[in-house]
């Protein structure tokens, strides 16, 4: 199990925040993932405004796997994720498994991803099929105790990174929302 402090904004300008990472960190990777995100017959974890699990199969070249968040502390400055995750080798064995055990595909998400690490922080661009440009945050320092979502958007502050908001959804509630002509 992993514990997850991150933050997501979305942003005015993907290039000009891109140089800016560019200048302060280190480029690790850029990926195609394809999110498909599973809900139980009778519990969508996205009936809820806030959602606070989810199981997630993602297709990433190189590194298939299957996942369940769920967030502790919801909307305190200790906000985190419990994450259970491990790879997979064969992404549609697994869909067919949750589709025999009465899970239910709820959303689908496409984006494509360049991933930095920036001292504390691991930073990921991301440009969202049906969404738009975004930027997370996460904290990867050793001493993660230390850290709270208020600072990975002091990282954004103190290094001149400009976003149009901060996003407390995660994408497929944004997608939710989107249907819901609540967010464009």
């Amino acid at each position: 199990m992993n514990i997850e402090i991150e933050i997501k904004v979305r942003v005015a300008n993907l290039d000009s925040a891109r140089e800016i990472i560019r200048k302060i960190g280190t480029f690790v990777k850029q990926v195609n993932q394809v999110d498909t995100y599973f809900v139980p017959k009778d519990n969508d974890y996205f009936a809820l405004e806030r959602v606070v699990e989810f199981l997630r199969i993602r297709e990433q070249e190189g590194k298939d796997e299957v996942a369940y968040h769920k967030v502790i502390g919801l909307d305190t400055a200790e906000e985190h994720s419990q994450e259970f995750e491990s790879t997979i080798s064969n992404p549609e064995i697994m869909k067919g498994i949750f589709s025999k055990i009465g899970m239910i595909e709820r959303f689908v998400v496409r984006k494509q991803r360049e991933y930095y690490e920036c001292g504390d922080f691991e930073v990921v661009l991301d440009t969202v099929d049906d969404l738009g440009e975004f930027i997370e945050v996460e904290v990867i320092a050793k001493n993660r105790e230390e850290f709270t979502k208020e600072s990975c958007h002091d990282f954004l502050t103190k290094n001149g990174i400009g976003f149009r908001e901060n996003i407390i959804y995660g994408y497929p509630e944004l997608l939710k929302l989107k249907e819901q002509g609540k967010f464009e």
